[in-house]
């Protein structure tokens, strides 16, 4: 069958086709092929090629960024080994110290004030926490320590020694008194008794005072009882060192009796034993080992396919610059503002940098360096009072 097509007709047939009766053309055999126009119907035509999208990636120092990149990808690698090793590993054990035997030791003092006869108190002696200590009618005050050793095992010996003493100390000096001498015990309790006489050592700090005419700052008075303790036990033995102490400040008119009346210390005999590891343990060491991994990893994408490496070389003025700071980097001192030049001033233009270098060494003066990047300038000045030598690259 023959195809017309109205727009190949001329104008004059194009109209007359267009009046008759199209059925009856299609009768006649003809079929009409109407050619819209291609601009109104033209196809839309889908490159196959992939749709590329241009991301500008920012330049990287080559060595920075490959050493980055190789340093994440190793521990990316590195932890996820190690997660990996820990989900395929059988259970196995971690060491684990616990105690065998513990002990404990206590101190205590005590102490009983006696008044002189007075008006402020009803009362001949006073206890700790009582009252305020005047020492106006304060006659004298008797302390005494005692020392308690418990353990939670039976032992088979014990032996120990103490020494009470009492330390002078200012701000400028200090002695030491022994108020009982060292002494050896055998059992797990001991009890000592020592004066607490405040006028005593009062009269040594105005002694030494006198002697020296030097009036000492802040006296103080310490008391100490040092204990050394060793106890066999079955778990085996127990060395110890306890020093509880109290203090006394000088020169004031209430006594004041500070720190704890009830002093101690604990400790324990150990061992090391093996134990299972737990499943919360593995599961805590499989979930550090992925979170590694994912830390590692989050920037090693960016890093890689984000950026690139810049291999821009150093124009002749930033390799001349690296030279000379390589070369005389000891006498050069870098600035971050141009020098202010006076009015009166007289500025000298070096022809090289050793010979600004040398003016540098006759005056012994610095070399200061100004860069500025924007304007691509570098200033090398010698100052000497209002002489300003100058080489500029």
């Amino acid at each position: 069958m023959e195809k017309i097509n109205i727009n190949s007709l001329t104008s004059t047939g194009a109209i007359l086709l267009k009046k008759a009766n199209i059925s009856l053309l299609k009768k006649v055999g003809f079929d009409i092929v109407k050619k819209t126009k291609i601009d109104s119907v033209k196809k839309v035509r889908v490159n196959s090629k992939a749709i590329k999208i241009n991301i500008k990636k920012k330049k990287i120092p080559a060595r920075i960024r490959m050493t980055a990149i190789v340093l994440l990808s190793i521990l990316t690698i590195f932890s996820g080994l190690s997660a990996l090793a820990t989900t395929q590993d059988e259970p196995g054990t971690v060491e684990k110290t616990i105690p065998v035997c513990t002990y404990s030791m206590d101190g205590k003092f005590y102490y009983t004030v006696h008044l002189t006869e007075n008006t402020v108190y009803d009362l001949t002696t006073l206890l700790p926490g009582q009252a305020a200590i005047f020492k106006k009618i304060t006659d004298s005050i008797d302390a005494s320590f005692q020392y308690d050793f418990d353990c939670d095992h039976p032992y088979s010996s014990i032996d120990g020694s103490y020494i009470a003493k009492v330390q002078l100390e200012t701000n400028i000096w200090k002695k030491e008194y022994t108020i009982r001498p060292r002494t050896n015990f055998e059992s797990d309790n001991f009890t000592i008794e020592f004066p607490i006489n405040v006028a005593h050592y009062e009269n040594i700090v105005d002694t030494i005072n006198k002697e020296i005419e030097i009036t000492a700052q802040n006296p103080m008075l310490n008391y100490t009882c040092a204990v050394t303790i060793s106890v066999q036990t079955n778990k085996g033995r127990i060395y110890e060192v306890f020093t509880p102490q109290l203090s006394i400040p000088l020169g004031k008119d209430i006594i004041d009796i500070q720190g704890n009346l009830t002093q101690s210390k604990s400790g324990a005999i150990e061992t090391t034993i093996e134990v299972p590891i737990t499943t919360e343990d593995e599961e805590e060491g499989s979930n550090n080992s992925v979170l590694a991994v994912i830390i590692f990893f989050i920037p090693l994408i960016p890093l890689a396919l984000l950026t690139q490496n810049d291999y821009t070389k150093l124009d002749e003025t930033e390799k001349q610059i690296q030279k000379i700071m390589k070369k005389y980097g000891e006498w050069i001192v870098k600035t971050n503002r141009i020098p202010e030049i006076q009015s009166v001033a007289e500025v000298v233009h070096i022809e090289s940098l050793d010979d600004l270098v040398k003016t540098s060494e006759e005056l012994g003066k610095p070399i200061i360096y100004y860069s500025s990047i924007m304007e691509d300038l570098h200033i090398f000045y010698v100052i000497d009072n209002a002489i300003y030598y100058e080489y500029i690259i």
